[in-house]
């Protein structure tokens, strides 16, 4: 099987965004041999996946949503992006959500970027730039697709440690520290290309 994420557009996305996402993703992956391709048909959100009463969306249920859409295909990795606040069932909010089998992430953009948390009684306070916005997407894009390859969050200040924050985001490496890096190396060894 070769080695393509497909990036799966959830609801509608700024093109030029998810775009750069596709040339980050692939410029960081390389040395893996992963190539990343998007997908042109676009997911619709629909009411059966948002929740009133939280006022966002289920990522479960969206994760399930894209998994049915795969289901007769043969596919390496996914990930789907969308623009729109999720939560999990054990979180009022993420960044992004991913299961190890099939190998389906998700990520939210929707809190990567501080104007989300305007009038919030306590603000990061770091000027924010373009280049911010895209390494939080990336980051958080790497760190699921982690998560679909068996990786847990770690305590390093890599790429898989957990995130409650913008500043947590910020902080963390783009890059796997030594044991997570070996964790994914034997994972990928047991594709054959």
């Amino acid at each position: 099987m070769e080695r393509i994420i497909y990036l799966q557009e959830v609801g509608k996305l700024n093109q030029s965004v998810f775009i750069k996402l596709k040339n980050n993703l692939e410029r960081e992956l390389k040395e893996f041999n992963i190539r990343v391709k998007l997908n042109k048909d676009q997911i619709t959100l629909t009411d059966s996946e948002y929740n009133n009463s939280k006022k966002k969306f289920n990522a479960s249920k969206i994760l399930k949503k894209i998994k049915r859409k795969y289901l007769k295909k043969d596919f390496f990795r996914i990930l789907g992006t969308l623009d729109e606040d999720i939560y999990t069932k054990n979180y009022h909010f993420v960044f992004g959500s991913a299961n190890m089998n099939p190998g389906i992430g998700l990520i939210s953009l929707t809190r990567l970027r501080k104007k989300f948390y305007k009038g919030a009684s306590i603000l990061y306070k770091k000027n924010e730039t373009r280049k911010d916005i895209e390494d939080r997407i990336l980051k958080e894009a790497i760190h699921e697709l982690g998560h679909t390859f068996g990786l847990k969050h770690c305590m390093n200040f890599c790429v898989m440690r957990n995130s409650n924050s913008l500043k947590d985001i910020d902080k963390k490496s783009l890059k796997f520290c030594d044991s997570c890096l070996n964790l994914l190396r034997g994972v990928l060894n047991q594709f054959n290309i």
